[in-house]
């Protein structure tokens, strides 16, 4: 049996979702394919559950942020089940208002359960039925990587995944790997009680950022009882009663590290396993990622992808954006819509939050750029000392003589919400003369930006 569509999606998570309504609004008929829950990772197992325990965690720690100020509260040992019903209440309802209940009110999107590969480039086997289109998008998401460490599957492991569906918060934890995942989710757990480790294979923490952010932001990190080692090479993995053991080489000097549970928090590998994409012609770059151009078209005339599976910006918003463009490229050849991700932002949920967009200082000398860098301490922002002498920083990086913004990095309460001013800016090409000339509401964090702005136009002046 086989069944003709004028768009066929692999996958139904925010970017499939995001890509099913864009065709649905342009007049196609679409077909999702799915295998597992309607909304992918970001709702049942990424972004929802994590920032949900993330933000419970934060009101568990305003006990104790509050308490040298007089006002106090108790912080007593979490409800475990509680904390997690809460999480998956959360999930449970966005699934249903933001998809689900999109999908029944939308005739024009279909979705056929079962897992799709393909056996031709303008095939897809689902279950009995072979599913036919001359437009399909492949946007199947990723899954946490995993490392070949001997012992590890034995002693077993905890994934990003698995870590939000524990029954309760254990009393230590290891962590492999220093990114997002493990900064975020460390965090959280440690405000929960847990003892944390983090074991990054490098020197440093989030290398995306600036390391003035970084170095700060791992020593708030430390103050809240959280543990770094750097220069760690994983050697073996066992158990031993009721504890996780890891032999590592620490600087080249052997150490081992005990934890009731360890968890991989190494990346993202894409969920293209299993497809069938030679069958369908498409190419991998050399990190198995599926290669796109610009307009997210594959090797493969008639397929694009999108999300995850072609690789970092990791992040939702992104994906999504990348969907629709595939999905207005597929239905109009002549639309030629491109994805330019140096003006998407991202951010990490720790607390203070840290975000970024555009290019770094580097990244625009090596564009043959002269640049002027302002760093303002985050304690010459009134808000900071309104919340209690909260510490971090705003870096802006201009354009040596026009001011045009190029870059902005924060590291501040509500950042991932701060960003977006910057996010306009870069997008929009305004300098730091607009910035620094543009009223901002007092006092608030991004009142850094204005500040920031400023002694960009006074550093502008003066040639430094």
């Amino acid at each position: 049996m086989s069944r003709r569509h004028d768009l066929v999606i692999l996958g139904s998570g925010t970017t499939a979702f995001a890509a099913a309504l864009k065709g649905a609004q342009q007049g196609a008929r679409v077909l999702m394919v799915e295998q597992g829950k309607l909304g992918g990772t970001c709702v049942n197992w990424g972004c929802v559950p994590s920032k949900t325990l993330i933000h419970l965690a934060e009101l568990h720690f305003s006990a104790q942020r509050a308490a040298p100020f007089g006002v106090k509260l108790e912080a007593a040992f979490p409800d475990c089940s509680r904390v997690m019903a809460a999480k998956q209440q959360a999930v449970d309802t966005l699934r249903q208002q933001h998809y689900q209940a999109v999908l029944d009110d939308n005739p024009r999107i279909e979705v056929l359960r079962g897992h799709g590969h393909f056996i031709s480039p303008r095939e897809l086997q689902v279950g009995a039925e072979v599913v036919v289109s001359d437009r399909i998008l492949i946007a199947a998401g990723g899954v946490p990587r995993v490392l070949h460490i001997p012992g590890l599957a034995e002693a077993g492991y905890l994934t990003s995944y698995s870590a939000l569906h524990l029954p309760c918060f254990p009393e230590s934890l290891l962590i492999i790997g220093g990114g997002v995942i493990a900064l975020e989710m460390g965090q959280m757990f440690r405000r929960f009680g847990t003892k944390v480790t983090v074991l990054e294979h490098s020197r440093a923490l989030l290398k995306e950022f600036d390391p003035r952010l970084t170095s700060l932001l791992q020593q708030l990190l430390q103050e809240e009882g959280m543990e770094f080692v750097f220069g760690v090479e994983s050697q073996r993995v066992f158990s031993k009663g009721e504890e996780t053991c890891l032999e590592a080489l620490v600087d080249g000097q052997p150490r081992t590290f005990r934890a009731d549970r360890l968890m991989l928090a190494v990346g993202t590998a894409p969920a293209t396993e299993g497809i069938g994409l030679a069958a369908a012609g498409v190419q991998l770059d050399g990190r198995g990622f599926i290669s796109t151009d610009e307009e997210m078209r594959t090797s493969q005339p008639g397929i694009w992808a999108a999300g995850d599976v072609t690789g970092p910006p990791l992040i939702a918003p992104a994906g999504i954006r990348e969907g629709e463009v595939a999905v207005e490229n597929m239905l109009d050849p002549g639309a030629h819509r491109r994805i330019q991700h140096r003006v998407t932002p991202m951010a990490v949920f720790i607390d203070p939050e840290i975000a970024s967009v555009g290019d770094t200082a580097a990244q625009a000398r090596a564009q043959g750029r002269e640049v002027v860098e302002s760093f303002v301490d985050l304690g010459q922002v009134a808000k900071s000392h309104i919340m209690g002498g909260r510490q971090g920083a705003v870096l802006l990086i201009a354009e040596k003589g026009t001011g045009r913004i190029l870059g902005c990095q924060l590291l501040a309460p509500r950042a991932a919400d701060v960003i977006h001013e910057a996010v306009l800016a870069v997008r929009c090409g305004l300098s730091v003369y607009d910035l620094a000339e543009t009223v901002h509401v007092y006092p608030t964090i991004s009142d850094g930006l204005r500040l920031a702005a400023q002694d960009n136009v006074r550093r502008q002046g003066s040639g430094e």
